[in-house]
């Protein structure tokens, strides 16, 4: 059975509004307050399978709603690929002898314009459900079904009634690899720039490192994804990190579990502002990003 979601690595209008910073700031209908700190859930940060690196999930829940994303390799080439979801957080959910806080999002993936190049919309594809149930700040079950999805080669590879179902249990990631206090400021979470709604960066900074992937796209429009861990402590305001690109990995819930290989593809620098935003310099570009409010 192949699988098409996963990955993080450890080296690290209406309803339709909610499609959040991977749609235009029209269809979103961003609410963006730069001053105002965002409390940073318990249930939020990165998540991955024990044992299983190059597989993670990217969480930030906000009020009652979370926005999620996970790292992937296409099942046909196993090269980097992410895919989004939105949607509610239910609490205090009976199940069995205890109560769960429960996800539920629409999953999505996305074709947009190459880094690097010039800006041009993205657009999102329904590509499954998903759910995650929180047992506790650092247990949870993930569930994802795929509907619809296609592949590293432009070929479609599955319909509606073609669903498939992946599983797969998942710990916090930043507290196995660095242990130690969450940063206290506003800087966990979802990062982006509004002149490029699209791509967005996820961020945990925690025991004194930082973690970050860059949600983006190649050459051929399909979503791309880098990774960069840096020393910074709550003192710091920049890190400079070398942007990782991973391959050869398998998706979580896969039957079968490949190790992906990292390669350097450049670096990139952090410089938190003053005023809560914050500027990403890369290859002779500055980004200048603010947290998403969703």
């Amino acid at each position: 059975m192949k699988s098409y979601a996963g990955g993080m690595v450890r080296d690290m209008k209406t309803r339709d509004r909610v499609l959040l910073f991977f749609l235009s700031l029209v269809v979103v209908g961003i609410l963006f307050t730069p001053n105002q700190a965002l409390s940073f859930d318990g249930k939020s940060g990165w998540w991955y399978t024990k044992g299983k690196d190059g597989t993670g999930v990217s969480v930030e829940i906000q009020g009652n709603n979370a926005f999620v994303a996970m790292f992937t390799y296409y099942d046909d080439s196993r090269l980097p690929f992410w895919i989004t979801a939105y949607g509610p957080v239910e609490t205090s959910v009976q199940d069995r002898q205890s109560q769960e806080d429960v996800f539920t999002g629409t999953l999505y993936y996305w074709t947009g314009w190459p880094l690097g190049t010039a800006y041009d919309a993205p657009r999102s594809y329904r590509m499954g459900t998903m759910t995650i149930v929180f047992h506790s700040s650092d247990d949870a079950d993930l569930t994802y079904t795929v509907e619809g999805f296609t592949s590293a080669q432009g070929g479609k590879k599955k319909k509606e009634k073609d669903q498939q179902v992946f599983k797969e249990h998942l710990t916090k990631f930043m507290q196995d690899a660095s242990p130690g206090a969450l940063d206290p400021r506003d800087i966990n979470g979802w990062w982006y720039d509004s002149n490029y709604n699209g791509m967005g960066f996820f961020m945990e900074a925690r025991g004194g490192t930082v973690f970050m992937t860059w949600y983006h796209y190649r050459s051929d429009k399909l979503p791309w994804w880098w990774t960069c861990s840096a020393d910074m402590d709550s003192s710091d305001n920049h890190f400079s990190c070398d942007l990782m690109e991973w391959q050869g990995g398998s998706s979580i819930g896969a039957s079968e579990y490949h190790r992906p290989t990292a390669s350097a593809v450049g670096s990139a620098s952090f410089t938190l502002n003053i005023d809560g935003t914050a500027n990403l310099d890369w290859s002779g570009n500055t980004f200048h990003l603010q947290r998403f409010r969703f």
